[in-house]
């Protein structure tokens, strides 16, 4: 299943194709005065979903991309027998594994502070109705 085919999946959870759904809007095309066709149109409030999906994807992708970072580093600094080269090859991965958790962290904390010190929800993606 490729990443579209996912996002989607995820997408239509969210009831956007349903018939009552709040997220698309029946635009009618007429042809000298008469309906030709009606479509369905989503609206742009269906963003919400999207990209909340995508959020819903990256983050776990990341978290497990950093852990294999770490193990791969920890691993390849284990096996490096003493070659100097290997080592610092290892130490390198480490290095750029951790500041990517403390950049992720930090940005998560940066985010919380916000929150607290202005009183609004930022981690929660809405377009105004």
């Amino acid at each position: 299943m490729g990443f579209l085919e996912l996002l989607l999946a995820k997408v239509g959870v969210l009831a956007q194709w349903s018939e009552d759904s709040q997220y698309i809007e029946d635009v009618e095309i007429r042809e000298e005065g008469k309906i030709k066709e009606i479509i369905r149109v989503a609206k742009i409030q269906g963003l919400e979903g999207i990209i909340s999906s995508v959020l819903g994807i990256i983050v776990p992708i990341v978290g497990v991309l950093l852990l294999m970072m770490l193990i791969a580093g920890g691993f390849q600094y284990i096996t490096s027998g003493g070659e100097v080269e290997q080592a610092n090859k290892a130490k390198k991965t480490l290095t750029y594994a951790i500041f990517g958790l403390i950049v992720v962290l930090g940005a998560w904390l940066i985010i919380r502070l916000l929150e607290e010190l202005t009183g609004l929800n930022l981690t929660t993606f809405t377009i105004p109705r």
